[in-house]
């Protein structure tokens, strides 16, 4: 339902976004043949030369044709992103229209054929844990879902007959449904592991016939139907109730932290922006990306397994970079109208800042393409739906918003917010214009930085380094834990199982010992008996197990001769043992399998049960048998196994893949190191936040959440491949300006400075929306989503001031010249390539080729 009143909003939304901006612009339709320069702004003429700035006096000549010639033509910019604005001009009032048919028309397709999310993905295909699952679901028929249900005797007697009679009468209608195969009470089967150990509680088990995943939603339509005894507390627990009532709890805080960042967002971009019309684009561009986004994934969710945490992982880093690309755009867009016509100014704001936006949106994409080398579906799912967000997110920040604004023309000034000067991130005009110089705050920080680098990077390198240090104790989970969870009726009665109910201490390991081609008949003959009572006995003695249970376990009432009866063919059996024997031994003997069930006090998602289930794999098995091992404790040895050889391919590729993207962007070997560097070292300290409040748990009560003890394994690893991508974001936009400050100025110093000047209030309102969007997913009281949310707003807020703010301004004064720098063979390559944005009429430079007259060398102490 969420989806398709979303699907619906945003279809309005778009709409009658794009009927205002077709309004505004029938009233401002740019001239497509002149330039309208003012005769007082020599700003706005053009340079001299390739690559330097204008002398004073070629600037009083030009000014002096200007002054007699108002109209003059301009030359088209180069490149192609530069050809991109060009195309996004020509078809201004078709490519608004087509976005929209494509935002409304996935999102029905996605209506009628999209599939669910689920809450698994966690199990590697073809371990050991996998193999033994399905083994046991043929033999045992244990592909079954149970719904537990729990009921407290106010008389503290849940075992009288009479209070049994009221728990059939309570789930008699849910006996009677189709989806249930049985129920079992502690009056059909006497079993003390339905009894709580004070006798005050019982516990039902329902059987239902499809798998967890499917079963989701047929546990919360019984959970209604049972029915409350007056005065007996009823609770509907197992794992496909926790499911349904986490999967709420995520939609909830998704839309939670929606209403939270998008009123934040919209206040921040007020102040960068000073007029509504120009805040509101970047908003209007994250619904139409976030909504085609939402429609791919529910459409990929029919195709392949999605799971349920992808929605977030999109939100987040659609609404980030939607709000971020779009803000970076618009006021260049701003910026290059005061000195152009709006043809000109929208190629020049793609040519430059475009092409920083497309390289950004690769960048973010090689890092959670990085997710897709991990065997886990759960996590190749989030790197696909965070390529198809960010994908989206170019694609309409490409397209529709250049087109926008070519109709708005000088109207995305209209509708000035007017704002005291401490809330402008970026002076503006009065018309709305940004007024952006190489002075200011940032300019400032920067020059004084660059005046002693060593001794502002020294002291800052290591605050950061002691602040990544607590990720040294990083311990690992598969995220599995119960105290990840919200407290939700389903949690809290798992919790009372664990604790009130015998053999609910811990989730056991099912060991499957299998005579391949012999048929035990439901029978064990002596030698298999001897074999598998030592095979027993030498799993007791691993550390951790309490108890071994199987098949050499008499049952109650046939303690005497039971390993006779147990080694008799079934139908040579006496008759009055045979039938409860059988009920019995369906359970532990089945086909050519017999199951074990070895149980412990240890956390099966932790580094002691995964090193107990090693232990139990290294014991040789019973002679002439194989064995496999299940259940959780196995699960999550499986995973970490998996997970851990493949975090180095992960890094790697993200690593190498993203410095390639930047070396042919700005044609320098030194700056793609000095970037990863850079976020390197600002994801260190956010990884150290994560495990010294999350993991060790200080903050843990104000911030709302119980510690584990352990994170998430998964956790660090899409921070990585998210922050590494977004750090590229600023590294792109920042470099990129100092890149033109440096061909115009021949002076490295200088352009640091004025680059950084001319970017800071955007890098600013930029870090603060992103803030604003992970910092509303840190109020989830889902403690992973919570954990998530909270370190990458911290880590953007490290990056955008220590590392943008200090320590890029510190590392390219020490590097001087050398930042440009490339061997001759990849400046040809560079060169070949083309992905330089010349201004118009200037050629481009190669590589790492910098004016050979550059003030300022390196910094050598």
């Amino acid at each position: 339902m969420r989806t398709r009143l979303t699907a619906a909003l945003l279809g309005i939304v778009g709409v009658s976004a794009t009927l205002v901006v077709a309004r505004l612009a029938r009233r401002s339709r740019p001239s497509r043949a002149v330039s309208v320069v003012p005769r007082h702004d020599a700003a706005a003429l053009p340079r001299i030369g390739p690559g330097a700035a204008a002398t004073g006096a070629s600037v009083r000549r030009a000014g002096a044709r200007m002054s007699t010639e108002r109209h003059v033509r301009e030359p088209h910019p180069t490149g192609v992103f530069a050809a991109i604005g060009r195309f996004d001009y020509r078809f201004r009032r078709v490519i608004p229209v087509v976005g929209l048919g494509v935002l409304i028309g996935v999102n029905v397709w996605a209506t009628a054929a999209g599939g669910s999310l689920i809450q698994g993905g966690w199990v590697i295909a073809g371990s050991q844990e996998q193999q033994a699952a399905a083994l046991l679901a043929d033999r045992f028929g244990q592909q079954a879902t149970t719904m537990l249900v729990l009921f407290r005797d106010p008389a503290g007697n849940a075992a009288s007959a009479t209070f049994q009679s009221e728990v059939k009468a309570s789930l008699a209608q849910v006996a009677a449904d189709r989806s249930v195969a049985r129920v079992v009470t502690y009056a059909d089967a006497r079993s003390p592991q339905l009894l709580s150990r004070d006798g005050r509680q019982t516990m039902a088990v329902v059987t239902l016939d499809k798998q967890v995943e499917a079963a989701v939603e047929d546990s919360a339509r019984l959970a209604a139907e049972v029915k409350r005894p007056p005065g007996v507390e009823v609770t509907v627990t197992g794992v496909p109730q926790v499911y349904h009532e986490f999967n709420q709890k995520i939609e909830h805080d998704l839309v939670q932290a929606e209403l939270i960042s998008l009123p934040i967002a919209l206040v921040i971009l007020l102040a960068v922006f000073g007029t509504l019309v120009g805040a509101s684009l970047p908003l209007l561009v994250a619904a139409f990306s976030m909504g085609t986004a939402f429609a791919v994934i529910r459409l990929l969710a029919g195709i392949t397994d999605m799971s349920v945490f992808v929605n977030n992982l999109a939100s987040m880093i659609g609404l980030a970079l939607a709000i971020d690309y779009s803000l970076f755009l618009v006021s260049r867009f701003r910026e290059e109208l005061r000195h152009h016509r709006v043809e000109i100014a929208l190629e020049r704001s793609m040519g430059s800042v475009g092409k920083a936006v497309a390289v950004s949106g690769i960048a973010v994409a090689i890092g959670l393409s990085s997710l897709t080398v991990f065997e886990a579906d759960a996590l190749r799912s989030m790197g696909i739906a965070g390529i198809v967000t960010v994908v989206s997110t170019l694609l309409f920040g490409l397209t529709v918003l250049p087109s926008l604004l070519a109709m708005l023309g000088t109207r995305v000034n209209r509708l000035r917010i007017p704002l005291p000067g401490p809330m402008r991130l970026i002076e503006s005009d009065p018309d709305g214009a940004d007024r952006r110089q190489a002075h200011g705050v940032w300019a400032w920080i920067a020059a004084k930085v660059m005046r002693r680098p060593l001794l502002v990077a020294r002291p800052i390198l290591l605050l950061l380094l002691a602040a990544g240090s607590p990720f040294l104790s990083l311990q690992l989970s598969t995220g599995q834990n119960l105290s990840d969870l919200p407290p939700t009726p389903a949690r809290i009665g798992f919790d009372r199982i664990v604790s009130d109910f015998p053999g609910g201490e811990s989730d056991p390991v099912s060991v499957a010992v299998t005579w391949p081609g012999q048929d035990l008949s439901g029978s064990l003959p002596p030698a298999r008996q001897d074999a598998l009572a030592g095979y027993v006995a030498e799993l007791k003695r691993i550390p951790g197990v309490t108890d071994v249970q199987s098949a050499l376990l008499a049952p109650p009432g046939i303690s005497s001769q039971y390993a006779q009866l147990l080694a008799t063919p079934a139908a040579q059996r006496p008759a009055q043992a045979r039938a409860p024997l059988a009920s019995y031994l369906h359970d532990w003997l089945a086909g050519d399998t017999t199951k074990l069930t070895v149980f412990s006090r240890l956390l099966p998602d932790s580094d002691a049960g995964r090193a107990m289930v090693a232990d139990i794999r290294s014991v040789a098995p019973p002679a002439g048998a194989q064995v496999l091992t299940g259940g959780l404790p196995s699960r999550s040895a499986d995973f970490m196994a998996s997970f851990r050889s493949s975090v180095p391919v992960a890094v790697l590729i993200v690593v190498l893949a993203t410095a390639g993207v930047l070396l042919l962007t700005f044609g320098s070997v030194v700056l793609p190191v000095k970037a990863v560097l850079m976020s390197l070292i600002s994801i260190s300290a956010s990884f150290g936040a994560l495990v010294f409040i999350f993991q060790q748990g200080h903050f843990s009560g104000a911030l709302g959440f119980e510690p584990s003890g352990a994170i998430a394994a998964w956790l660090p690893v899409i921070m990585f491949a998210i922050l590494f991508g977004l750090s590229m974001d600023y590294e792109v936009l920042l470099l990129s300006r100092i890149r033109e400050r440096y061909l115009a100025t021949a002076d490295n110093t200088r352009a640091v400075a004025e680059g950084i000047g001319i970017t800071g209030g955007i890098i600013t309102g930029a870090a603060l929306i992103m803030v604003a969007v992970f910092g509303a997913f840190g109020l989830s009281s889902i403690t992973f989503i919570k954990a998530l949310g909270f370190t990458m707003a911290l880590a953007v807020l490290i990056d955008a001031t220590f590392v943008r703010g200090l320590l890029v301004p510190a590392f390219m004064r020490v590097m001087g010249r050398v930042n440009w720098w490339a061997p001759s063979w990849i400046q040809r390559a560079i060169s070949r390539v083309g992905l330089y944005e010349g201004p118009a009429g200037v050629a481009a430079p190669v590589g790492g080729a910098g004016p050979a007259h550059e003030a300022g060398g390196p910094v050598t102490s």
